[in-house]
């Protein structure tokens, strides 16, 4: 696990009295549990690299490696993307491509073979999101399946599950987000699925080449080389969406 939002505690402040007022702060930490041996193990990781601490943030994990997407940090809402090895215990920017989500907190994600599945999510002004988006953790390319006919309401804080069948189910979450109460006005119960098996690996258009640029005898200038490529990766196959 990376990160978290909570009381800054120092050694000798479990000796301090407690009505005394917390310091709250964001963690940038990183911890492992063994469930084989029911151990936490802290990771001692500094790096120029690695993300600023946050909170509210997602992680999933890939062929060995825990991908980080977002979060809320001391300033503001984030959208970058960060990648631990964890074999190599080395942070890196995740090199992607293509329109990313826009900077969200409470957002829930989830692995699917080699996509990572961002559903929802918290914006910077408080509104929330009902959009799903997929990052090919091949070939880096970001996009948006096809709805269905379901789409399940704006919210953050829902829990995504992947079922053996190839099937994700959703479940909760929360919506409505007042400022004076600090916290969300309406909270979901209905659990909706999504069949995962029409995702398709995200092709990345080659780069256009600059145009040549030639004069003519006549004078005038030709422009070589230059044609229209297409630039969207999205699958022909709808994504079905079905309330439960």
């Amino acid at each position: 696990i990376f990160g978290g939002f909570g009381p800054a505690q120092d050694e000798d402040d479990e000796e301090e009295e407690e009505e005394e007022a917390c310091n709250f702060t964001w963690f940038k930490d990183v911890f492992i549990f063994d469930t084989g041996t029911n151990a936490w193990e802290a990771l001692d990781i500094e790096s120029v690299s690695a993300p600023v601490a946050r909170a509210a943030h997602s992680a999933t994990c890939y062929q060995g490696k825990m991908i980080v997407f977002g979060g809320k940090d001391s300033k503001a809402r984030n959208q970058d993307l960060h990648v631990l090895d964890m074999a190599k215990k080395e942070w890196k920017r995740f090199e992607d491509a293509g329109s990313r989500p826009a900077p969200t907190s409470f957002h829930t994600a989830v692995q699917y073979k080699q996509f990572m599945l961002v559903y929802g999510g918290r914006f910077n002004d408080n509104t929330h999101s009902n959009q799903l988006n997929v990052l090919d953790c091949e070939s880096g390319g970001w996009y948006s399946p096809v709805e269905g006919t379901v789409v399940p309401p704006a919210r953050g804080q829902a829990t995504l599950t992947l079922l053996p069948n190839d099937t994700l189910l959703m479940f909760g979450g929360s919506d409505k987000f007042d400022p004076l109460q600090q916290c969300c006005q309406v909270f979901h119960k209905q659990a909706y699925t999504m069949d995962c098996t029409p995702l398709q690996p995200v092709e990345i258009p080659e780069p256009v080449p600059e145009p040549m640029v030639e004069e003519s005898k006549g004078g005038e200038t030709e422009i070589q080389g230059v044609s229209e490529i297409p630039i969207s990766s999205q699958s022909e196959n709808s994504q079905i969406i079905t309330e439960d």
